[in-house]
C-alpha cells in the first residue's frame, strides 16, 4: 500500500472513530460528538453517561425529535434515556437494550438569541457557574454569570433607574412579594414543575414566580470530642440534659433571631406562621415556646449567642452544640472539626430555606432563560451541583440519587418551608425585637407578646 493511500486510510479511521454521532436541528448539522462529550458525563452505574435531554439543542418549542441507531430510527425515546460511552462509541440505553447511536435530529423553531445574563447569590456559586458553563458549552451559547449579593434589591434599583437588567436571577422566598410588587419578575406558571419540592415558597397571590432550585435546612451541629454521639431519635429533653453537662461545653445559638425561633413555635403546636392572612404571636404555642427559651437561658441550660461568636466558640471547642444550617457543613469540614450532625430534637420542626430561579420581566431572551432553568433543575445537573456545594436538591429524583446524611433526610420529612408573603418580613422584624425584650427580662413574655401583636396588627394593614 502506498504511503498516500495509507495516510488516507488512517485519516478515515480516525475521522470515523471521532465522529461518533451527529446532532442535527431541522436536518442541519450543528454538532458532532465523539469522546469530547465525556467531559460532560456523569459517573453512573452504567458507566460514563449523560441523559439525552442534555444534548438536545434548546429550541422555542420542540415539535419532535428522532434518534437514529444501528437498529433503525426511534421517535418516542424518553428524554431521560442515557447515552453511555463504551468501547469508543456512544450507546443509547433504551428499554433494557444498548443501541449504538448514529444521530439525533431535533425539529423546532431555533432560538435566535444565544446570550443570557444570570445573577447569582449565596453559597455554591463556583459549582453553579460550572453547571451554567456546561449548558453554555454543550449548546454553543454565550451566558454571562455575575455574583451579585442581595441581587433582588439591586434588580429593583436597576429597573427604577431604567438600567439593563439580567435575564435570570436567584431569589429566596422573602424576595418574592417585593419583586412582584415592583413588577420586575414574571410569573412562571407555564414551566412544568412535576417532581419539584418547595413550590409553596415561591407561590404568591396564586401564581408561581420562581422555580425551586435547592434548599438548606436547619440542623444540630455537635462536637464529637465534647458530646460523643447523639441519638438521631432524640428529644428536646435530651438536648437539655447534654447541654447541662459541663463537659459538653453546652448548647448555644442565635436565640434572638426569629429564624431560629420558628422551630420552637411549630414544635410547641403552632400550625403555620401565617394563618388566614394574619400573623398571630399572642397564642399559646408562641407563648409556651418563648417562655421555655427565656427559662432555659436564665437558668444557664442554653446560651444566647450571635452568629459570629457562635461559630468561633464552636470551632474552638468551647461550645459543644449549636443550631445552624446545612450551608455550614462545608465550612466546618474545611476547618477540620470532628463534628456530627443531628436532626432537630422532637418536637421541633426545622426550617427549609429554598432558593429559586426567576426570570425578569424585561428579559431579552425568555425562551433561552426558561431552557436554562429547565436544565439546572433536571435530575443529574441538580444532584451534581448539590453534591459539590453541600446543598439539597429540590427535585425528588435528584434527592434519591444522592446519599444524604440521616440528619438531613429525616429533617426533610418534618421541615417547614418558609412562605413567600409580605407578612413574613413583618413577623421576622417584629419577633427579633420581642425575643430580645423577653430574654433581657425587661418585660414578661405575655406583655412582650401583647405589645408585639399590637405592632403586627397595626403594620399589617400597610403590607397586605
Amino acid at each position: 500500500m502506498k504511503l498516500r493511500e495509507l495516510t488516507v486510510l488512517l485519516w478515515l479511521l480516525i475521522t470515523l472513530s471521532c465522529l461518533s454521532f451527529e446532532v442535527l436541528l431541522n436536518d442541519e448539522l450543528i454538532r458532532s460528538w465523539d469522546g469530547s462529550l465525556l467531559q460532560y458525563c456523569y459517573d453512573l452505574p452504567e458507566g460514563k453517561a449523560i441523559p439525552l435531554f442534555e444534548i438536545l439543542p434548546p429550541v422555542v418549542e420542540r415539535e419532535r425529535f428522532l434518534v437514529e441507531t444501528e437498529r433503525g430510527q426511534f421517535s418516542d425515546v424518553p428524554t431521560d434515556s442515557l447515552l453511555v460511552w463504551k468501547g469508543g462509541d456512544w450507546f443509547l440505553h433504551l428499554e433494557g437494550e444498548s443501541l449504538k447511536i448514529l444521530s439525533v435530529i431535533v425539529y423546532g423553531e431555533p432560538i435566535d438569541n444565544d446570550y443570557l445574563q444570570v445573577w447569582l447569590d449565596w453559597e455554591g456559586i463556583k459549582a453553579l457557574k460550572e453547571s451554567i458553563e456546561r449548558f453554555s458549552s454543550i449548546n454553543g451559547l454565550r451566558i454571562e454569570t455575575r455574583e451579585v449579593p442581595k441581587a433582588s434589591s439591586k434588580l429593583i434599583s436597576l429597573v427604577r433607574a431604567r438600567g439593563e437588567v439580567p435575564d435570570v436571577i436567584m431569589v429566596q422566598s422573602s424576595d418574592i412579594p417585593g419583586l412582584v410588587y415592583e413588577e420586575v419578575i414574571q410569573s412562571l406558571d407555564y414551566i412544568p414543575t412535576h417532581g419539584l419540592s418547595g413550590l409553596s415558597s415561591f407561590n404568591y397571590e396564586g401564581r408561581l414566580w420562581a422555580i425551586p432550585f435547592y434548599f438548606d435546612c436547619q440542623l444540630v451541629f455537635y462536637n464529637r470530642e465534647l458530646v460523643g454521639e447523639i441519638d438521631p431519635e432524640w428529644t428536646l429533653q435530651d438536648l437539655e440534659n447534654i447541654s447541662k453537662n459541663p463537659a459538653s461545653g453546652g448548647a448555644g445559638w442565635n436565640i434572638y433571631s426569629a429564624y431560629w425561633f420558628i422551630p420552637f413555635q411549630l414544635g410547641f403546636g403552632k400550625k403555620d406562621l401565617i394563618e388566614e392572612g394574619r400573623v398571630t404571636v399572642l397564642d399559646s404555642s408562641t407563648q409556651e415556646a418563648l417562655d421555655y427559651l427565656v427559662e432555659k437561658v436564665n437558668d444557664g441550660t442554653f446560651r444566647a449567642l450571635e452568629r459570629d461568636p457562635m461559630i468561633s466558640l464552636f470551632a474552638s471547642g468551647k461550645v459543644g452544640i449549636i443550631l445552624s444550617g446545612s450551608y455550614m457543613i462545608e465550612q466546618f469540614e474545611k476547618i477540620g472539626i470532628d463534628f456530627g450532625l443531628a436532626p432537630y430534637p422532637e418536637p421541633l420542626r426545622p426550617v427549609l430555606d429554598y432558593k429559586g430561579l426567576a426570570i425578569t420581566s424585561k428579559t431579552r431572551n425568555p425562551i433561552l432563560a426558561r431552557r436554562l432553568i429547565e436544565f439546572l433543575t433536571s435530575k443529574y445537573v441538580q444532584a451534581s451541583f448539590c453534591k459539590a456545594s453541600y446543598k439539597i436538591p429540590s427535585r425528588k429524583e435528584a434527592l434519591d440519587w444522592l446519599e444524604l446524611n440521616f440528619a438531613i433526610s429525616s429533617s426533610l420529612e418534618r421541615g417547614y418551608p418558609l412562605p413567600a408573603d409580605t407578612l413574613y418580613e413583618l413577623y421576622k422584624d417584629t419577633m427579633w425585637k420581642l425575643i430580645r425584650l423577653a430574654i433581657s427580662d425587661r418585660l414578661g413574655v405575655r406583655e412582650v407578646l401583647e405589645q408585639g401583636q399590637k405592632t403586627i396588627d397595626e403594620n399589617s394593614r400597610g403590607v397586605q
